[in-house]
């Protein structure tokens, strides 16, 4: 059906489809229920890794419905902030499949995901400044500090659109990839994530998410606590034996 966000569980990877093609135009409707599978998803025992990726292979998402903007509340867009930033602070690693079309609040929702893959057709873009507003979901904050003042203020004041080599190059994805090996490469990736311990997972993305903005003093003592933290884990415990063992460890995110 479109117009709706599926999510499909698989062998502990979940997947979170955008699904209005061609474009993927995220809803009002839609964002809401985006928010309701992030809050599931976090929630779920057997949801270990999560993929997001858009319908078809225009688009993993050209951004809002426009037309939408004159007839929503400050509450809602308050909710569609909030929702990216349920994305970002998800306990469990993301990954997100970009293809085709990746704008406005597509952009964003991908700069969200800790891990991006990109075909070669790829087109990032913040455009807002063109329909006469701005990014208001995470996308400015996140161009500043991924790209520097200096440089994003390039980007942002010309809503200009970054092809996938440029995206590459600025560090806006981490690998292009034909589209034929784009999605085996995200459950590569995600089967990897499975193997590892999920509560030092977790503590590392908190760990990232507090020593970006901190100063240098306050980010080591973050590491070296978190460190701390973890080695009274059983899972810290089940490394270090794994390592001396020459095995696989096998890790119960205790």
């Amino acid at each position: 059906m479109p117009g709706s966000i599926n999510l499909e569980v698989r062998d502990g990877i979940g997947i979170i489809t955008i699904n209005n093609p061609p474009l993927n135009l995220i809803t009002l409707e839609m964002r809401a229920e985006l928010g309701r599978i992030v809050n599931e998803v976090s929630a779920r025992d057997d949801v270990k890794v999560v993929i997001f990726k858009g319908a078809g292979e225009r688009a993993f998402s050209a951004g809002g419905d426009v037309v939408e903007f004159l007839s929503t509340t400050p509450g809602e867009l308050l909710d569609w902030g909030r929702t990216i930033e349920s994305v970002e602070n998800l306990p469990k690693p993301t990954i997100a499949i970009l293809r085709g079309y990746v704008l406005g609040a597509g952009t964003e929702l991908a700069l969200a995901c800790d891990i991006r893959l990109a075909t070669p057709d790829t087109v990032i873009g913040l455009p807002e400044i063109r329909l006469g507003m701005v990014p208001a979901s995470g996308g400015l904050t996140k161009f500043v500090k991924a790209l520097g003042p200096l440089r994003a203020r390039y980007y942002l004041l010309l809503g200009k659109r970054i092809d996938a080599r440029e995206a590459l190059e600025v560090g806006l994805v981490h690998e292009v990839l034909e589209p034929g090996k784009i999605e085996d490469r995200a459950m590569e990736i995600a089967r990897d994530l499975l193997t590892l311990s999920p509560i030092a997972i977790r503590a590392l993305k908190e760990a990232i998410n507090l020593v970006q903005d901190a100063p240098t003093q306050v980010a080591y003592d973050i590491e070296r606590k978190t460190f701390g933290l973890l080695r009274y884990t059983q899972d810290f415990q089940e490394g270090i034996r794994a390592f001396k063992e020459k095995r696989s460890p096998k890790f119960t995110g205790k």
